[in-house]
């Protein structure tokens, strides 16, 4: 989801309940997660690191727990400053950290609907979790959310419009969850998601292959394409690499990968991303490294 969504998610229930004064704390929690955004200067040079990136840790229960305390911590020694206690009339209460919690969870709860997914349970598993019902940010709750901005700064937004945005929202959700249910048993395999909600790509994997088809609600499936999992490397080679911190990483961002032994080096791609079928995540999507002979 963007940021408007994550921010007014929280703020226009509290806001329709009465407790405008908790809204700065919780719109703060709801949108803090993003900061990961900023942190591939740690991961882009180190692969051990790949976590530290968008969608990444501050996208994991615990980590948004965590940065949501540090965030109540900070502000709380801000709000004793002179210098910035004006910012803080009613001060920093126990509740506004409970208010900065909920909209971390809830930036997490909405982040889960969407593809590529987030690893909810680290430090435990660095798997990605997803509900699948949206390709990423949704563009008609975008287009809503917009909207709405635009009332509040024109000062014409009301209570009004607060629960139309409601609405509107959770029946997209509705809407969309109902589609995914469709193409999911309509469709063999793991049904992905594209910006046009009618267009699915689904993903059947073999033993040996990837099997990956476009799937219209409308029309069907498209043809297929298929991927070879291994050319000229077997699994127990490709399996005396996976623990490698590059190899770990190209796993975490891809949709498949496919490993191919060329001469002295092994060549591991995502084609799915390299083929521009999806475009996200951006980076990380194809390594070559040393052939290392498991048997020698």
């Amino acid at each position: 989801m963007d940021s408007f969504t994550h921010a007014f998610a929280i703020a226009i229930p509290l806001l329709l309940a009465g407790n405008a004064i908790l809204v700065p704390f919780a719109v703060i929690g709801a949108v803090i997660p993003d900061i990961d955004a900023i942190f591939f200067f740690v991961s882009d040079d180190e692969p051990s690191r790949y976590i530290f990136t968008h969608g990444g840790i501050t996208h994991s229960i615990a980590g948004a727990a965590l940065l949501s305390l540090a965030v109540f911590i900070a502000l709380k020694l801000l709000s004793g400053i002179s210098r910035f206690g004006q910012f803080f009339p009613e001060g920093v209460p126990l509740i506004a950290g409970a208010a900065i919690l909920a909209g971390a969870m809830l930036h997490i709860l909405l982040d889960y609907l969407a593809y590529p997914g987030i690893p909810l349970l680290w430090p435990f598993s660095t798997e990605k979790f997803t509900l699948g019902i949206f390709p990423g940010p949704s563009l008609p709750i975008l287009i809503v959310s917009i909207a709405l901005l635009s009332l509040i700064l024109t000062g014409r937004a009301g209570n009004g419009h607060y629960q139309a945005y409601l609405i509107i929202f959770l029946t997209i959700i509705l809407i969309y969850a109902g589609i995914a249910a469709y193409a999911n048993t309509e469709t063999e395999g793991k049904a992905i998601p594209t910006m046009n909600p009618a267009h699915w790509i689904t993903i059947v994997e073999t033993e040996n292959t990837y099997v990956v088809r476009p799937y219209d609600i409308l029309r069907g499936a498209e043809g297929e394409t298929l991927y070879k999992k291994y050319t000229n490397i077997t699994p127990r080679e490709l399996a005396g690499i996976a623990m490698l911190p590059e190899v770990r990483r190209l796993y975490y961002h891809s949709y498949i990968v496919t490993a191919e032994r060329r001469g002295g080096s092994i060549l591991l791609r995502d084609p799915l991303r390299e083929e521009k079928i999806f475009r996200y995540p951006l980076d990380h999507s194809s390594l070559e490294i040393p052939y290392r002979n498991p048997l020698s």
